[in-house]
């Protein structure tokens, strides 16, 4: 077979990916998560009108010259590659294509060990240099990076023809400041969970950092947080949690402020739906997947779903990460979710506030344990639905849920009952684990590792321990390995 060099022309192609379909808030978020998983703590986004840039500079990693040249490739990552928890990346050229969708020349400056490089691509001279990066001797980008000379990275992008029409200036400076508005909104949005929960600062054309904006509005006791979920697929090895909450009746809110702030900026019915995280980035939200219509009395139903990066191709996540499809295996777990959570919103929009949390269908306060049959063998687990439980748990950032979580794990395998023998006088037999809860065990036992090590356990009392709850018995293995490869 005859293989024939066909090399797309750069100019060509690199135009092609401005008409992506990128917003400026979009586009600014892209950016962004590079920042987020090189690890910074600071992002400062600067829309600077005078000099017609808008530059985005944080303290994270920086790059090596050559990771910078790699990076800046067109298609630097393989999506089907399979990327760690802390990657919001996809098909590695988001930050290019955003770039582009804001202006013709994107400028990266970083520094690593102390040592700055840049690179450019400039679509204006693109046709005359082909598929090479320009690599400038000038220090001017250098003063980008001025407290940053042992680590960080800014991204600058210039020629700004998206934004700034050069024949009409009054109408484009009004839609430049409307566009840094719109900015705020989105990543208070977007990254609300690593501002709150990791300490994240992001700060745009101001010295005050941004705030987070909870859609789920946990901070007001009358919130509803009702029962959520894992949906396992075995054939994938995915896990999506489903955490449904109901907001509020107005009358439930401090002040006329805080119900509107509680709203969103997009209003009420905007933001009621499904608000899809991936890795906790906000990939999509106010969406109902086209199970139901949105209606006013479903204003106060919002849902969290949460995947990993490894879930991408079933949900078809794009290359915006701003568009998603609902995958079909769990199309009726969610549809039972949305029409619950739509339910108990209708009551609560129509009650004016005179409702109560308590379901007519709620446990009794005494129902503390519940027997589950599982494979064949019955066992005693903690109700994680409890009225109480779901009390704390609202009150604990991720951090503090997933050291609960790990809490219980151990009550439930170390109660009396579990190595007594009362346990196995109802069993039947041996248990049978399928392949799909062998899977969901192996991820509970690397979440607790973590936890316990984060907590300064040693590496022998972290295996001791596992070794010894009776739900992991048949992983004595793995678990030994897990533990091994972790510390």
């Amino acid at each position: 077979m005859k293989k024939i060099p066909s090399i797309p022309q750069a100019g060509m192609l690199l135009a092609s990916l401005r008409s992506v379909g990128y917003t400026e808030e979009a586009a600014i978020a892209d950016i962004t998560d590079n920042s987020i998983a090189a690890g910074a703590s600071e992002i400062h986004i600067t829309f600077d009108w005078d000099n017609k840039i808008i530059s985005i500079i944080d303290n994270g990693q920086g790059m090596a010259q050559d990771e910078l040249y790699k990076n800046m490739q067109i298609g630097s990552a393989n999506p089907n590659t399979a990327r760690s928890e802390h990657d919001l990346g996809r098909f590695g050229i988001g930050m290019k294509t955003a770039a582009f969708s804001l202006g013709k020349k994107v400028t990266v400056v970083t520094s690593k060990d102390g040592y700055i490089s840049n690179a450019a691509w400039d679509l204006n001279q693109v046709d005359d240099i082909g598929w090479n990066l320009l690599v400038s001797d000038d220090k001017k980008y250098d003063s980008f990076l001025q407290g940053l000379e042992k680590h960080g990275t800014a991204v600058i992008i210039s020629t700004l023809d998206k934004i700034i029409d050069d024949t009409d200036p009054i109408k484009s400076k009004k839609y430049f400041y409307s566009v840094i508005r719109r900015v705020k909104n989105h990543l208070s949005l977007i990254f609300h969970r690593f501002i709150s929960e990791d300490g994240l600062h992001i700060f745009i054309n101001s010295n005050e950092p941004i705030k987070a904006w909870d859609p789920f509005v946990r901070s007001n006791p009358a919130t509803q947080e009702l029962a959520d979920e894992e949906v396992w697929d075995p054939e994938n090895k995915n896990v999506t949690y489903i955490q449904p909450y109901v907001l509020p009746h107005k009358t439930k809110f401090y002040s006329e402020e805080s119900y509107k702030d509680a709203e969103g900026y997009k209003g009420g019915n905007r933001h009621q739906g499904i608000y899809l995280y991936r890795n906790r980035r906000l990939i999509i939200y106010g969406t109902w997947f086209d199970l139901i219509r949105k209606e006013p009395a479903f204003s106060l139903a919002r849902i969290r779903i949460d995947i990993s990066s490894s879930a991408d191709a079933d949900w078809k996540i794009d290359i915006k990460k701003s568009r998603a499809s609902l995958p079909v295996y769990l199309r009726e777990r969610v549809r039972s979710a949305v029409e619950n959570c739509t339910t108990r919103s209708t009551k609560v929009f129509n009650s004016r506030g005179a409702y109560t949390k308590k379901s007519p269908y709620a446990p009794n306060l005494d129902f503390v344990w519940e027997q589950v049959r599982n494979n064949g063998n019955y066992t005693f687990k903690i109700n994680k639905k409890h009225a109480l439980l779901n009390a704390v748990r609202q009150q604990l950032d991720e951090k503090g849920r997933s050291q609960l979580s790990t809490y219980l794990a151990l009550v439930e395998d170390f109660a009396p009952f579990m190595h007594n023998g009362i346990v196995n006088t109802v069993n039947t037999g041996t248990a049978k684990h399928d392949e799909s809860q062998t899977v969901k065990n192996i991820a509970d036992i690397k979440k607790y590792i973590t936890v316990f090590t984060n907590l300064g356990f040693s590496k022998q009392e972290i295996q001791d321990t596992l070794l010894r709850m009776p739900s992991y018995e048949y992983l004595r293995d793995t678990i030994i390995r897990l533990v091994e490869e972790t510390l």
